[in-house]
């Protein structure tokens, strides 16, 4: 089968075309890898605020349940 002129920039045009949608395609994972990357360095961050919330809030209940101790002491003793 013998391709004329037309037939090969027909087909020049479409591989053309391809690489174009090839090009967009690589660019937008790029962009979308990046946009990933800075949703796990933020999820990581959050994760860490989150920890740290987390350890002060055990750190109150620690101290409010020392301090109620001391208080039913002292109005034992005080009875």
């Amino acid at each position: 089968m013998e391709m004329d002129v037309q037939d090969l920039r027909v087909l020049e045009e479409k591989i053309e075309m391809l690489l174009q949608v090839l090009g967009r395609l690589k660019a937008e994972r790029e962009e979308l890898l990046l946009k990933l990357q800075e949703k796990e360095a933020e999820l990581a961050r959050l994760q860490e605020e989150l920890n740290r919330r987390e350890e002060e809030r055990r750190a109150v209940r620690e101290r409010i349940g020392h301090l109620i101790e001391r208080l039913s002491q002292f109005s034992e003793g005080g009875a």
